[in-house]
């Protein structure tokens, strides 16, 4: 996977976080990549690609500081906790409906429908 193409699947996610904090509307949401064709493990993988892109900026960054003193500012990507990349894969992959999908010791994992 391309550095471009998994900054895209992190920012499609994070624009679904901004809905549900009610930052952005949904109508705003527009994505240039479908993540529902991802598995979870490529998208955990993305997010990992998109941070090890930033820490290598930031060494870049460093080193100019250094050696000129001065150092343009970089751009850098959001990246976003693995419980949240999870929580958009299972509302992707799974029907709303009042079952659990999954449960370990007292605590379940499921997918229902929010009206907001």
């Amino acid at each position: 996977m391309k550095t471009k193409e998994s900054e895209k699947i992190i920012s499609t996610i994070i624009s679904w976080q901004l809905v549900l904090q009610g930052v952005i509307e949904r109508e705003e949401v527009k994505s240039e990549i479908d993540i529902k064709k991802y598995s979870l493990l490529e998208l955990l993988k993305a997010n990992q690609l998109v941070e090890a892109n930033n820490k290598r900026k930031r060494k870049l960054q460093e080193y100019w500081r250094t050696k000129n003193g001065n150092s343009n500012g970089i751009s850098q990507h959001m990246t976003c906790a693995d419980r949240l990349i999870s929580a958009v894969y299972t509302l992707l992959h799974h029907a709303p409906n009042s079952e659990l999908i999954a449960i370990v010791g007292d605590k379940g994992v499921g997918c229902v429908t929010v009206k907001y």
